[in-house]
This record gives structure tokens, C-alpha cells and sequence, in this order.
């Protein structure tokens, strides 16, 4: 998926590093070196994969809840210039009777949830999701689900990549971000920003910070 989100907001002025991370674990690469200035907890955090909700409910002790504020469908360029719907009923040059078979399924939407452990809030997620089956679909049109409770109900294990994290300050217990990319094929591509609030695992009593730092793969310049 080349669909990137952007920076976050008020970034522009944060000290920038290279960083290689792994592409992708494997059976046999289980271990994902991350950066210095990150506490045990968080390195945990920042390299689960597909499976946060259920890490972050055996911390709390409870449930997850997930509210989501945003999950819209995206018109892609292609889809502006090669598939807008007329008038004669037809999209991308089909008639709207086609069947999945006769046409690739492809939907992209941008989502964007709060999710919640009780009364916590502990992150909330930016995502551009693009699905290649009705399943799935179906799933995230519901509007209840989050991507992990989506992965684990279809029974699929995505292939995660690490692409960049960030901090909020310098000292644990602030804010921290990670960006990475979950994949199905065939099924669902998720590019993926999810964002930790201050004094997730360690309590942060500091003062706001202004800096902050970014980790990024230059394979993805």
C-alpha cells in the first residue's frame, strides 16, 4: 500500500533520525530492534502485532471499547477518472449487476477511533484501510469493530511492517506514536497511526514539551 497518513500535526520542527527497522516478522524473525527512549512496556506496545486490544485488556484488567469518529469511504484518482457512476447505471464501465467475480473488489476508507480500556482512553488510531473482499466490508461498515477485533474474527494473520515511531517529548510516560502497515492479501492493506496518551503505563508529572523526536525507515523516502 503506498498510502501514507501525514505527519502529525506540529511535527515539522522535531529532531528527525533514520532508523532500519525490519520490513516484516517472520516465522524465523521474531525480534524488531526499536530505538533507544522508549521504556519496557512501550517497546512492547510499539512492536505488537495485530494484537493490541487483547495486550492492553490483560494490563487494565477489562473490556476494550472502541468508538469511532470516522469511517469513510475514499473516491480514489482512479476512481474519479475511471469509475465514477452515470447515469446509464454503470461504474468503471460495468453495469452495477456485475458480480464480485466479474470485477476486482476494491473499497479504501479512512477511519479514525478512540479506543478505551473501562474508563481509560489509551490511543486513538488513524487508518487508511483498502479491502478486497465483500467480508470484510461488511465488517467495517458495521461500525463497531476495530482492526484487530476484524482480524481475529476473520482468523487472519496480517503481516505487520513497522514504518516509523515518534515521541512526544523525551521522558517516558509522554505521548508516543507509531506508524505501521498491516496486510492480508487479498483480503485488507492497512496503513496504520496509532497515537498513546500521556501516561499510558508511566505516569508523566512534567511539564508539556514542544520537541519531540521521529524515528523513520529512509527505505521509505
Amino acid at each position: 500500500m503506498t498510502v501514507r497518513i501525514p505527519q502529525p500535526s506540529n511535527t515539522a520542527h522535531y529532531k528527525r533520525v533514520p532508523f532500519q527497522f525490519a520490513q516484516e516478522f517472520t516465522a524465523t524473525n521474531v525480534f524488531l530492534q526499536l530505538p533507544d527512549g522508549f521504556s519496557p512496556l512501550e517497546r512492547m506496545v510499539l512492536q505488537t502485532t495485530g494484537n493490541l486490544q487483547r495486550l492492553l485488556s490483560a494490563y487494565y484488567n477489562t473490556p476494550s471499547h472502541v468508538v469511532i469518529l470516522k469511517n469513510d469511504p475514499i473516491v480514489t484518482e482512479e476512481k474519479e477518472t475511471n469509475g465514477s457512476a452515470t447515469s446509464n447505471g454503470k461504474v468503471n464501465g460495468k453495469s452495477n449487476g456485475q458480480s464480485a467475480e466479474e470485477e476486482e473488489f476494491d473499497m479504501r476508507f479512512e477511519r479514525k477511533i478512540l479506543m478505551y480500556f473501562g474508563d481509560k482512553l489509551a490511543y486513538e488510531a488513524d487508518s487508511i484501510v483498502s479491502v478486497k473482499d465483500s467480508e470484510t466490508h461488511s465488517l467495517l461498515a458495521k461500525h463497531e469493530f476495530g482492526l484487530g477485533q476484524i482480524f481475529s474474527h476473520l482468523r487472519h494473520t496480517p503481516r505487520f511492517a513497522l514504518r516509523s515511531v515518534g515521541r512526544h517529548g523525551s521522558e517516558y510516560g509522554q505521548s508516543f506514536w507509531r506508524d505501521y502497515t498491516l496486510r492480508a492479501p487479498g483480503v485488507i492493506d492497512c496503513y496504520i497511526r496509532e497515537t498513546f496518551v500521556e501516561g499510558l503505563f508511566e505516569p508523566y508529572t512534567g511539564s508539556p514539551s514542544e520537541q519531540g523526536t521521529i524515528w523513520y525507515n529512509p527505505a521509505d523516502l
